[in-house]
Parts: C-alpha cells; sequence; structure tokens
C-alpha cells in the first residue's frame, strides 16, 4: 500500500534536492491523481484516457421551477453517465451543448424532463418541471486530496501507485531542475517516458465498458 509518506520518500530519495520540501512535494503528487483522474492524452487512440472506475458514484440534484439548470453535485469531475427521474424513467443525455442548444433554443419547455447534458458543471435540463423534482446522476468524481501522512491515493489501484504518481513528481520537479540547462535534460526524459509507460499500462488494465466514450 503506497501510502502519501511512502510515495514522498521515494520521491525524495530519487531527486535529492532539498530545496524541494515534503509540502512541495506532496503538491506534486496531488497534482499527479488529479491529472490522472481528470483524464490525460491518451496512447491509445482516444482523446483523453479514461475515468478511474474507483471514482465512480451516485448522487442526485434537485431541479428548479425557474430555470433551465442546476449546479452538479459537489466533487463532480467528470463523466455525466446517466441520469432518471424520481419515477426512475431514464432521462436522455444530449451529445453535445450544440446540439441541446439547438433542439431547445429558449430552454423554457415546461413538464417532464425528458432531456439532459453536463456543460460547464451544471446540469441542464429540458422541460422544466412545475414542481421540484429529484435526479438520480451515475458520474465520476474528484479524488480526495492526500493531507495526511498514511493517506493513499483516492482511485488509483495499488499496482500502479508507485509507478505512476512517483515518475509523475519526478518528470515534475526536474523538469525544473534541467529547465534552462544546455545538454540533454536526461532524468525528464528518463521519469517522463517511464511515467508515460505506466500510464499506457494502466490504461489497458482499466476493463472496457469502464471507459470513456472519447474515441
Amino acid at each position: 500500500m503506497a501510502t502519501l509518506e511512502v510515495l514522498r520518500d521515494l520521491v525524495s530519495t530519487i531527486i535529492q534536492d532539498t530545496s524541494f520540501t515534503d509540502a512541495v512535494i506532496d503538491g506534486y503528487i496531488n497534482d499527479g491523481v488529479t491529472e490522472i483522474a481528470h483524464g490525460m492524452e491518451s496512447s491509445l487512440g482516444r482523446v483523453v484516457t479514461p475515468p478511474l472506475p474507483a471514482l465512480f458514484t451516485i448522487g442526485t440534484v434537485a431541479t428548479v421551477t425557474d430555470a433551465a439548470y442546476v449546479s452538479m453535485p459537489d466533487g463532480f469531475q467528470r463523466d455525466l453517465r446517466f441520469v432518471a427521474r424520481s419515477d426512475g424513467i431514464e432521462v436522455d443525455i444530449a451529445n453535445s451543448m450544440i446540439q441541446f442548444s439547438m433542439d431547445y433554443p429558449l430552454m423554457d419547455g415546461s413538464g417532464d424532463v425528458v432531456d439532459t447534458i453536463e456543460y460547464g458543471g451544471n446540469l441542464y435540463y429540458q422541460g422544466i418541471p412545475v414542481v421540484a423534482e429529484t435526479l438520480t446522476l451515475h458520474y465520476f468524481k474528484a479524488p480526495t486530496e492526500m493531507e495526511d501522512d498514511d493517506d493513499e491515493p483516492d482511485g488509483i489501484p495499488i499496482a500502479f501507485q508507485k509507478k505512476l504518481l512517483v515518475n509523475y513528481a519526478c518528470k515534475e520537479i526536474y523538469g525544473l531542475i534541467e529547465d534552462g540547462i544546455e545538454r540533454q535534460p536526461i532524468n525528464t526524459i528518463k521519469f517522463t517516458g517511464l511515467f508515460l509507460s505506466a500510464l499506457k499500462a494502466f490504461e489497458l488494465s482499466i476493463p472496457y465498458d469502464a471507459r470513456s466514450l472519447n474515441l
């Protein structure tokens, strides 16, 4: 199990530069978790890497009667997958905000919710129920930031925690250390390669039905 302390100690041992404090190293490690969860450039032909299955969650929002949108649940990060009304009826999710806007240019239709889309952290819906209604949503949440030494990376499987996060932090730190040097930035290249190799292996390990629809 790779705790924040274990990951930090591994990074410190590699870089051997005391100007990078524990807090700074922790920041890079947390950045790695966030970027991987949010989606990075894919090496497998998709636009971005898929969402992390362990971060899948179910939440709810309540519609309002005077607007066609509400904020997504706290902690929402990406990939709204499913919407259902309080009666259990599944609601369509539009392919794009452009299409949604073309279908509902005024966004002032009244009645049952039949179509939705997540855009800019909001859930847009049509129609607008005359009485506030609870919608159930399936989506992927943002990972919880590690703060304490015994915290573990949220959403990253044990087998990939060190390979992904240590190499991520090292490539970022060496990118600063080797910035502006005349010779080739050997360590930056090395740890970037190690990180991308681990990311590819991790991406291949994610079950197909959990992968992003960004093909």
